[in-house]
Order: C-alpha cells, then sequence, then structure tokens
C-alpha cells in the first residue's frame, strides 16, 4: 500500500506539466458536463409506471368496472416484476396503474402490457389508451388559450387541431392534456313528436345518418391515352348536407333527415372547466415531459414553439399565454444551492487562511474544491444521472477538502522542520522532492484509508429502494465521486504544487489564532489526563444520556420543499353537478385573489378531456401562484399564509379543503396512489359496507393531535336513474334488449353515427334527442321503443324507472376494491402519530373478507428505516476491516471506533436544539459525520505510533501527538461546519432538504472534536500502558 500511493505521489512530482495538463482537461470536462447537467428541483421519484386510460362515454361506475377495469386487470396479472396495479373507475371512465420494480426500464414493461392488452375482448367502440412514459415531476408548463373574441369551442378547436400536433412534436414531451373547452360536435337533434307522426324509430335515424357519408373509388377511365381516376364524393360538406339524407319513404315521397331533426353545432358533454380570472370557461393545456428527459432544454424548445404559434401560426385574435412554468421554480433552486455553495468555499478558504497564515498553502487547498466538484459533476454526467437540489445541497466541503488540508499541514511542518535545522539560506538551495515524498506517503496513507471509509460508511444511502433510493442516491453518489476527486488530487496535484510553491522560504509565522487554539487543547488535555476517571465516567454519562434522549426525537420522511406556489383541492358533495361547481369555483378563486401574496389563481373543475386526471365533477383544484418570497408585503411564513386562506376558505359550508404544492401533490399521489399524502386503505366487496367502516375509522383518527386534513376518499354519492327493464314485458310486446338499449342509448347520451371532416380536421356527428325532450323521467318513459311487428310503444310499458345512489368512483388496488381514509400530518412527527393512529384504528373489529392497509410518506419511512437497520451494521464492518488493513492490529481499530459516539451525541443534540425532526436527510448527515470521526481518530493513532516508534515514551508521545495534530483536527471540524453554515442557515426555495443535514454535520462535529482531542488519548494511554500501571 505504502508502494502504491509512493509511485503515485514520485509519479506526479517527475512529471509535473503532465500532471497539471489532465487536471485542466478534467476541469474543462467538469465543466462542460455542469453546463448540459440537468437539475431538477425535485428529484423523480416513482418507479416506471404505465398507465392505460378508457374512456367509455355515459356508462356509470359500476358498469365501467364490470367491463373494462376488470378485464384488464385480470389480464395484467400476469405481468411480470410488477408491485402493484392500481384503478380508480368512474363515470364514463376507467384509469388503471401498473407500478413496477425497481430498475424495470420502460420499454420492456410497455411491450408486456401492450401484448396483453391484445387479448382482453372490450364492448364495442372501447379502446383502451396506453399513457406516454412520464413521471409525476412531469408537469414542466401550463398555458391559457386566450381570445377576445371566440367562445371556447373555437379554442378547444384550435388547441386540439392546431397547436397540440406542434407541442406534440417536439422532442421530450411525452403528452398534451387539456383541461376545459368544449368539444365542437354537429347534434342531429331528432323531434320524438315528428318521429312518432311518421313512425320511425331513433335507430332508423342513426343508420341513415351513418350511411350517408362516404367515398368510393371507381376505379381508371381512359381518354386519348390519359388516365382519368374516377371518385365517387359522398363525403357531408355542410349542415345542409346532413339534413338532405333519407332515412325512409312513406307511400313513395323521401323521408329525410331534415323532417325529423334540426342539424346544428353543438359541444360534447362536458367533464371539466378551468377558471382563471374572471373567465369562467378558459382552455388550458399542461405540457408533460417524457421521464428522464432534461426540463431545462423541453422547456426552450416548448417556449420557442409557443412563440412560433403566437407570431406566426395561430389567428391574430388567439394568443397562448404561459402560466406555469417549472423553469421559475427551478432557477430559484438552483440560486439557492449555488448561494450556499459559493459562500461555503468563501468560508472554507478564509478558515484555512487562518490556520496556515499563509497564502500559498490557502491556495493550494482552495483549489481541491472547485477541481473535485466538477469531477463529480463529470462522473454523474457519465452515469446519466440528474443533479437534483437534493444531492448538491449535501455536498459538504469541510468533508471534501479535509484530505488535502491534513496532507498540505503535514508537509508544510516538515518543511519549516527541516528549515529550523538547516537555517533558511541552506534551505532554500537543497532539493526538496524525496521530502515531500516521504511525508506525502505517511500522510497519504491515513488520507486514502479515511477516503475509503467515509466513501464505505455512504453504502446505506446507495442500497435504498423505491421512493428514498431515487431521492437519495444521487446524494450518494454526488458525495462519492466528489470525495474519489479530492482523495486523486490530494494525491497527485497538492504534492506538485507544494513542490512548486514552498519552495523557498518556508516558515512558521507566529499566529495568534492558531496558538489559541493551541492553548486551549493543551490546558484541556493536560486536566483531563490528570483526571482520566472523573473524565471518562462524565463522558460515557454524556453518552448515556444523549442516547436515552434520541428516542424522542420526531421523525419524518422527507422535508417540504417550497416550490413558490400552492396546490389547494376542494371537495364538494359528489352529486354536485359541473355548472354548480363552476360557481363554487369561481368564489374560492375570488377569495384567494383578495390576499397580497397571490399573484394569480387557475382553477380546474371536474376532470381533464381527456380522461388522464380522474375527478368527479364535484372536485376543484385550484394552482395558486405565489410572488417570490423577497416580494411578500407581510412578514408571515408559508404556513401561517395557508392557515389564513383556511380560514377565509371555511366560509363556504359543506366543502373539504386540502393545500399542497404542485410538483410535491403530483409526487405524494403517485406513491400513495391517490390524492392524499398518507391514508388508511379498507378493503371489501360490499360499497355500502366500506363506507360504513370508513366512517368509523375516521372518527376514530379525526382527533388525534398532529393529524390534519382527514376526510374520505367516499365511494358512494352518485345519484343515478336507473331504467330496469322487465323480461316478461318484453316477451309480452315482441320487444328485444337491443333495441330497447339502442333507443335509449340513442335518446338521452347520444350516438356518434359519423364523422363530418373539414380540412385536416374532423367532428363527430351525434344523433340524439332535441334538448326540450329529454328534461326528466317524464320524457323518459314516454320514449318510443318498437317491437318486432313494427309498432311501437312508449318505455314505460316495459319498464320500471327508479332513483338511486349508486357508486361514484370505484378505487382498487391489486383486484380488489377498497375505500381510503386519507389525512395529512402537520405540527407533529410522522412516526408517533401514525403509531398512536394505528393503535386506535386496530380496536375496530372489521367483520370477515375486510382488511386494513397502510400507505403513503409513512410506509416508505417504515422501508427505509428496515433498509438502514440492515446495511449500517454492515457498513460499520467494512470500516473495521479497513482500518484492520491500516493498523495492522485489533486494538487501535477498535480504538478508532470509538470516536463514533462521540459524533453522534452532537448531531443528536443538535436537532433537539433547532427542533428539528430526524429525517432520512439527517440520518445521510449522521453517515457523513462518521466518515469524518474516524479520520480524526486515524490521525491521532498514526501520530502517537510515530512518535512512540520515536523512542518517546508512551506520556510523552501521547502529548506531542496531540499538540502536533490540534490544528488539523480543528481546521478540519471548523472547515467542514462553517462550510455547511450558510445551508444551515439559508431559507430559500430548496434550502428544506439541506437544513437537517447541515445542522446534525455542524452538531457533531463540535461535539467530536473536543472528545477526539481531550478523551481519546486517555483510552489509547489505557490499552497501551504497562500491565501493572494502575488508571488514575
Amino acid at each position: 500500500m505504502n508502494k502504491f500511493i509512493k509511485n503515485i505521489i514520485a509519479f506526479s512530482l517527475k512529471n509535473k506539466a503532465f500532471t497539471f495538463f489532465w487536471v485542466a482537461l478534467l476541469a474543462v470536462a467538469g465543466f462542460i458536463s455542469f453546463k448540459n447537467m440537468p437539475i431538477d428541483a425535485f428529484p423523480d421519484v416513482t418507479n416506471t409506471q404505465i398507465i392505460i386510460i378508457t374512456q367509455w362515454n355515459g356508462k356509470s361506475a359500476e358498469e365501467v368496472e364490470r367491463f373494462v377495469t376488470s378485464p384488464i386487470e385480470i389480464s395484467m396479472n400476469s405481468v411480470q416484476k410488477k408491485t402493484s396495479v392500481r384503478s380508480i373507475t368512474m363515470f364514463g371512465l376507467s384509469v388503471i396503474k401498473i407500478i413496477f420494480d425497481d430498475g424495470v426500464d420502460d420499454t420492456f414493461a410497455r411491450f408486456q402490457v401492450n401484448n396483453l392488452l391484445k387479448n382482453v375482448s372490450l364492448p364495442d367502440d372501447v379502446e383502451p389508451d396506453v399513457q406516454p412514459p412520464y413521471g409525476p415531476t412531469g408537469e414542466i408548463f401550463r398555458y391559457i388559450v386566450k381570445s377576445d373574441s371566440r367562445d371556447s369551442r373555437e379554442l378547444l378547436t384550435y388547441q386540439n387541431w392546431v397547436i397540440d400536433k406542434q407541442l406534440r412534436s417536439l422532442p421530450g414531451v411525452a403528452d398534451l392534456n387539456v383541461f376545459g373547452g368544449q368539444t365542437k360536435t354537429y347534434e342531429v337533434g331528432v323531434d320524438p313528436i315528428k318521429l312518432a307522426k311518421y313512425n320511425i324509430t331513433p335507430l332508423q335515424v342513426y343508420n341513415a345518418v351513418n350511411a350517408g357519408n362516404l367515398n368510393v373509388g371507381g376505379d381508371v377511365i381512359e381518354k386519348n391515352g390519359q388516365a382519368f381516376v374516377v371518385r365517387g364524393v359522398g363525403l357531408l360538406k355542410s349542415k345542409e348536407d346532413i339534413g338532405n339524407i333519407i332515412v325512409d319513404d312513406a307511400a313513395g315521397n323521401p323521408i329525410l333527415v331534415k323532417n325529423l331533426a334540426d342539424v346544428y353545432e353543438s359541444s360534447m358533454p362536458r367533464v371539466g372547466q378551468t377558471g382563471l380570472g374572471n373567465n369562467d370557461d378558459a382552455v388550458e393545456g399542461i405540457v408533460v415531459m417524457r421521464k428522464g428527459e432534461n426540463p431545462q432544454e423541453t422547456l426552450a424548445l416548448i417556449k420557442a414553439k409557443i412563440k412560433d404559434l403566437n407570431d406566426n401560426i395561430l389567428p391574430k385574435d388567439i394568443k397562448i399565454e404561459t402560466f406555469y412554468d417549472r423553469d421559475n421554480l427551478m432557477n430559484f433552486t438552483t440560486e439557492t444551492v449555488m448561494h450556499n455553495l459559493f459562500e461555503g468555499i468563501i468560508l472554507v478558504t478564509v478558515v484555512v487562511f487562518l490556520f496556515m497564515a499563509d497564502w500559498r498553502t490557502t491556495f493550494t487547498v482552495s483549489i481541491v474544491i472547485p477541481l473535485s466538484l466538477l469531477f463529480a459533476f463529470l462522473c454523474l454526467k457519465m452515469m446519466g444521472m440528474s443533479a437534483n437540489l437534493l444531492s448538491l445541497g449535501a455536498v459538504d466541503f469541510g468533508i471534501i477538502i479535509d484530505g488535502a488540508v491534513v496532507m498540505v499541514e503535514g508537509l508544510f511542518v516538515v518543511l519549516d522542520h527541516r528549515a529550523h535545522q538547516l537555517g533558511m539560506e541552506k534551505f532554500n538551495k537543497i532539493a526538496k522532492g524525496s521530502l515531500i515524498k516521504k511525508t506525502g506517503t505517511e500522510m497519504g496513507k491515513a488520507i486514502f484509508f479515511s477516503k475509503l471509509i467515509i466513501i464505505t460508511a455512504l453504502l446505506p444511502i446507495f442500497s435504498f429502494q423505491k421512493v428514498e433510493g431515487k431521492m437519495f442516491s444521487p446524494l450518494a453518489f454526488t458525495l462519492g465521486f466528489a470525495l474519489l476527486g479530492a482523495l486523486i488530487f490530494t494525491l497527485t496535484l497538492v504534492p506538485v504544487l507544494s513542490h512548486i510553491l514552498l519552495n523557498k522560504n518556508v516558515k512558521e509565522k507566529h499566529n495568534p489564532f492558531v496558538n489559541f487554539w493551541d492553548r486551549i487543547v493543551s490546558k484541556g488535555f493536560a486536566w483531563t489526563f490528570k483526571h482520566k476517571v472523573q473524565t471518562l465516567i462524565a463522558s460515557i454519562g454524556l453518552l448515556a444520556a444523549v442516547f436515552f434522549s434520541a428516542g424522542f426525537l420526531g421523525t419524518e420522511f422527507l422535508p417540504q420543499l417550497n416550490e413558490g406556489a400552492l396546490w389547494v383541492t376542494a371537495e364538494l358533495p359528489m352529486s354536485t353537478s359541473l355548472p354548480e361547481s363552476v360557481k363554487t369555483a369561481a368564489m374560492i378563486r375570488k377569495d384567494l385573489e383578495t390576499f397580497p401574496e397571490v399573484k394569480k389563481v387557475l382553477s380546474q373543475t371536474g376532470r381533464s378531456n381527456d380522461g388522464t386526471d380522474p375527478n368527479g365533477f364535484g372536485f376543484i383544484q385550484l394552482q395558486v401562484d405565489l410572488l417570490p418570497k423577497a416580494e411578500w408585503k407581510r412578514k408571515i411564513s408559508m404556513d401561517e399564509l395557508i392557515n389564513e386562506m383556511d380560514n377565509k376558505l371555511k366560509v363556504h359550508q359543506g366543502i373539504t379543503y386540502n393545500y399542497s404544492q404542485p410538483v410535491i401533490d403530483n409526487v405524494a399521489e403517485s406513491v400513495a396512489g391517490f390524492k392524499a399524502s398518507n391514508a388508511v386503505k379498507i378493503y371489501g366487496d360490499d360499497l355500502n359496507k366500506l363506507d360504513q367502516l370508513a366512517n368509523e375509522v375516521l372518527a376514530q383518527i379525526k382527533d388525534i393531535p398532529g393529524i390534519k386534513d382527514a376526510g374520505i376518499l367516499r365511494n358512494v354519492g352518485q345519484p343515478e336513474i336507473s331504467v330496469i327493464l322487465d323480461r316478461e314485458k318484453m316477451a309480452a310486446y315482441g320487444v328485444t334488449l337491443s333495441d330497447a338499449q339502442a333507443v335509449l342509448e340513442l335518446a338521452f347520451g347520444g350516438k356518434t353515427a359519423t364523422e363530418k371532416y373539414e380540412d385536416e380536421k374532423k367532428f363527430d356527428v351525434r344523433v340524439r334527442f332535441s334538448k326540450e325532450y329529454r328534461k326528466d323521467e317524464k320524457d323518459l318513459e314516454e320514449i318510443k321503443v318498437p317491437t318486432i311487428s313494427g309498432v311501437k310503444i312508449p318505455l314505460k310499458e316495459i319498464c320500471d324507472i327508479k332513483t338511486i345512489t349508486g357508486p361514484a368512483f370505484i378505487y382498487r388496488d391489486n383486484t380488489k376494491r377498497f375505500i381510503g381514509v386519507k389525512f395529512s400530518v402537520r405540527d407533529r412527527d410522522l412516526g408517533s402519530t401514525i403509531a398512536e393512529a394505528q393503535q386506535k384504528v386496530n380496536q375496530l373489529k372489521l367483520p370477515a373478507g375486510y382488511t386494513t392497509g397502510w400507505t403513503g410518506e409513512f410506509e416508505n419511512q417504515v422501508r427505509a428505516s428496515a433498509r438502514l437497520a440492515q446495511v449500517v451494521p454492515i457498513s460499520l464492518i467494512g470500516i473495521f476491516v479497513l482500518l484492520f488493513i491500516l493498523f495492522g492490529n485489533f486494538k487501535d481499530s477498535l480504538l478508532v471506533l470509538a470516536n463514533v459516539p462521540f459524533a453522534i451525541i452532537g448531531g443528536i443534540i443538535a436537532l433537539h436544539i433547532t427542533g428539528m425532526n430526524f429525517g432520512i436527510s439527517a440520518g445521510v448527515g449522521f453517515i457523513a459525520l462518521l466518515g469524518i470521526c474516524i479520520q480524526n481518530g486515524v490521525i491521532l493513532i498514526s501520530e502517537f505510533h510515530h512518535n512512540l516508534k520515536a523512542k518517546f515514551s508512551l506520556e510523552e508521545s501521547i502529548f506531542m501527538g496531540v499538540k502536533a495534530r490540534t490544528r488539523a483536527v480543528v481546521m478540519t471540524a471548523l472547515m467542514a461546519s462553517i462550510g455547511l453554515m450558510p445551508a444551515a442557515i439559508s431559507t430559500g426555495i430548496g434550502s428544506e432538504s439541506q437544513k437537517p443535514l447541515a445542522i446534525v454535520i455542524i452538531g457533531g462535529l463540535m461535539t467530536a472534536t473536543v472528545l477526539t482531542l481531550l478523551v481519546f488519548p486517555i483510552l489509547f494511554w489505557i490499552f497501551n500502558r504497562k500491565k501493572h500501571v494502575p488508571i488514575e
């Protein structure tokens, strides 16, 4: 090992030019990678998932479940490597989500799903639609299509036929979801009185329109040696053409469509509406990015294309306006992180300068920081990973650079020592290569191992799975690569620079700053060494006390990121109609716009036109765009603002609100499987029974402190008018089921008979009764149904008509129905809140066949903690093995590990003081601490042994060792903690994820440094003393 390090240092010193060349090369490559690296505000935490959306207009939830959702789910059971199949079924829509294991790539998943879908037998004209690959963080851009002179029907037509095609063609865009607007159709409004007069059924009209729209080809006619192609052009060109279609004849006179019906432009039944400002009927487009693309590049393309559409393609009175642009969030967050990085670098450099009091050494150390960061970027780029705020925020220069500090400090001390021996004149003339090589090798060994040990300490983070794996493995990679870079530069570049710069006049200046620390440490150590027993008892007592208190720390899964926008959802009763909801949405928008912090509010009622966002009419989502924090007039926090909004909105009765943020909301939803951050799922078959159980569970948990926004994701609540056909009466009259159902569907729902083409656009031509003939049940009863004999009888003769309450949504998870009781946790930590809730819910007695499950953030936290419990011991064993290789004996290796608890105390105390919860981010901090502490121990022990070899007595060796290494140990600790200071106190967007981590490291280093210098040497003395010397 010594030889290996010696050769590296020797080679670098011999070939200085080459060393500089490859360092410059790396730096340039790193910079280029950094420029092209996608920086996400939030990592995409979901695994590969495939979403199958099936629309079946006008069918009730139970029908859709029986004929669409169930068959597809059953066929998807044989998909390999999946973790779950979830579905939501509602009026006219089925959404099925298949979620896969870690590391399954999209192509593999899609291939299986598409193959299995081919074999599913579904009703006619039902086409399942497999969604393109995108993650929950994919909604990067929202825009509104605006015009002063056109209505939402025309705007949606432009959106669907012009804008949609242009934006979909951009690389990186996965999908375009449209919310609001009216889909244009041509309607044949049939008059039942006229039908009765001519004795014609709606079915005949439908068939006539269906057959009255086609072109035929009649081959070729030759004439004068030219070939003419013959076409029979019969496509519908105008509303008049539809009116002139022949339906039947009455005694030789043709009966035309226009004799029976009015033909007019209309729109499909609405499923959702968007409002912005005073406009209740806006057309909103949401651009969704493909999974794993670079958001900055995609956004640049989108913006360029939109500018082009506005300037050149769309009519002058139609404009596309941006509402939400992910760039703003990314710029904010990147700014916060970069700000902290730069401040960190400057502070670290200042600390080094204070301790070294020599610009040459300061420069040598500081140059390692940017170089190792660039190296890390280069490696990330090669791994194909993207940087995100979590991973950048956690980079701590103190840890990265302390190797370089130890190296430079060691070289400086040795050279200074030599200069003292020889005198400056003589010293300036001698060659220093061999001296640097020898010292560098000694130092290099300790540095090499301590870096390896820190990287080993990061192992648990690499082993996370699922959500937390996607969150934190970039962090481990970034830090690991930066450490690797620092190690390489410390063993090559640092000796070279030292050789060049520290060639002349190396002299320890009288440095009051260092003397101050030296004095404190030597006095303190002299005291503790004198009173060994008291010191040990005190430190063990402190350890026990702090570890005991750790049980009272709150736990959480992830800190909240502040995105600078709010996502508010309002739930009205399920039976609310769309116009009623739209009115409420307008009121809520007005209320929210009165807050001075709010820029604008966009509301979405119901569901998007393509079914990607499955909600009922009574569901309102509002995106509240806030001003940047710096421009807020009032000094209030985000939580206070939310509470104020909540108080203001509570005035409207019977509405449940939930507050979140746009990206987090999507992430939480895709993790838990529905719109809530945590939930209890109750599985069972009977929806009414489930409803009753959900009420019981809600009653148990809603008053637990810390549980907020509790509510039930109701299943039942959709009023239905059921037409129950009586088979006996039908047999008596001679009515076939298909005729009765077809007439019912045509008369009320309308059915698409054919399509009318206009240039590239095509619009449905639908047949249904005119508005005035389909108002209520009375009209329903009077619909005429044909019998086999050709006589027509009213529908009421063969059926019962009942009003009942049916299911509005049917949620399923792995082919079982369930109901969810949702809640979020605020003002209290996650772990203890859930524990209390679980205890209460477990007291309920569930009937046979009904079970409960918990899901959401909590589930992930449990999984991550279990994982840590397995892996941390493994990495500790790994560290021990490394130490054993380094020292070659058990005693010293164990001694170094004894340093670890010292660091952990500080971290725990720091969390207590700042009132932070213990989350994964804090856990990562503890892991990083581990490495630093061990490094300190390694440095001290190496120094003690070095002195013992030089034939000093044990006590002298220890005292000299502590004195010699004070500067290095104090300096690394100060550097690491000061380098993280900006992150610990920053409040910008994106700082939330860095804070706990920084606080843990700063706290831990304070205690670790004190105890390493004052208590650790005593332990060394105890283990190495002569057998019979007593401990006093």
